[in-house]
């Protein structure tokens, strides 16, 4: 019964892929392998089948992850690229990738045609960290390699929403990359941008949102920037964010969340650069109050949709104090 149920679920998932590709529109957010939700592990393979992993082809050396959005289209984190110098030629995108260190039967990879760095990004303050790379051809759609949702406009993620934050970055502070063969997953809550402000003391922009375990131990680290924190509607999977960067050396620390890039902030964006076979675009609508209406601090200015003057250093090539990307 078990194996004719998860044959069943496959089957589905298929027939829905080759009906998308059929008719030009898009299916996202399906993750029929992805039965149960735990943090701080090894992901079950297909448990995140659009989470891609880019790397400078010439070392096979893994620098940020990204998500699938759609058959030809990867989105990432801009500074991934901006700060790094990197270009389109010199980078290999994988799907289906279980593990860094050892054999994947469902990985496929392609080159990068292009590099499309959204045109207000800003590497001191961090604001609009987004890109978007063009593969060189589209992939097939399997249970492993399937595009995810993507926030739309006007989505509400309030304090205490659960998300999930996926990636091949470090587990341990120090630890050389890349740290875990296996790609890991951890379940954190959305943390309010005014209460976020607050804790960063600044910096944090209504482009942005912030996520994480404030008791620390729950934290995107180096190697996962520009992959995704994901929310989950019903059976649909929903990009939220994209991992940006943190405030304080080291990762995992007590009040010191993640900050990601705000997905539902940039759909008119995201559509102008993809004109074709567009992305799925869903509004996610969180339930109950917004508690983070009540926080307050000393600096908190009338809207947090307000830049500071709060500087951000890339890893790449030394780490510098204060806030840092996760790459």
């Amino acid at each position: 019964i078990k194996a004719w149920k998860r044959f069943t679920r496959i089957f589905i998932q298929l027939l829905l892929a080759a009906l998308a590709q059929t008719k030009g529109t898009s299916v996202c957010g399906v993750a029929s392998l992805n039965n149960k939700i735990v943090g701080g592990q090894n992901a079950a393979a297909g448990s995140w089948p659009w989470q891609v992993s880019i790397r400078l082809t010439a070392y096979n050396f893994h620098f940020c992850g990204g998500s699938l959005i759609n058959s030809g289209w990867v989105l990432t984190a801009a500074h991934c690229f901006a700060n790094t110098k990197y270009t389109a030629s010199q980078v290999t995108v994988y799907l289906g990738t279980e593990t860094l260190q050892g054999t994947n039967i469902n990985q496929v990879s392609r080159s990068v045609t292009s590099v499309t760095i959204n045109p207000n990004y800003d590497a001191k303050t961090v604001n609009n960290d987004l890109a978007l790379l063009q593969l060189s051809s589209t992939v097939t759609f399997t249970p492993y390699i399937t595009p995810i949702c993507l926030a739309a406009s006007g989505s509400t993620f309030f304090n205490g929403t659960l998300s999930w934050v996926t990636g091949w970055g470090n587990i341990a502070t120090g630890v050389s990359l890349p740290s875990p063969g296996y790609l890991q997953e951890v379940q954190v809550p959305i943390i309010g941008n005014r209460q976020c402000f607050c804790l960063y003391g600044g910096g944090i922009t209504g482009n942005m949102i912030c996520a994480g375990a404030l008791t620390g131990n729950k934290d995107p680290c180096n190697g996962d920037s520009g992959g995704p924190i994901v929310v989950k509607q019903g059976s649909v999977w929903i990009q939220a964010g994209i991992v940006s960067f943190g405030k304080a050396q080291g990762c995992a620390q007590a009040n010191d969340p993640g900050a990601f890039t705000r997905v539902s902030e940039y759909q008119n964006w995201i559509n102008q650069v993809i004109t074709s076979n567009q992305p799925g675009f869903v509004t996610y609508t969180s339930s109950g109050t917004n508690a983070d209406l009540n926080v307050t601090c000393s600096n908190l200015p009338p809207t947090t949709s307000v830049a500071t003057n709060l500087l951000v250093f890339s890893l790449i090539p030394v780490l510098l104090v204060n806030s840092y990307y996760f790459c």
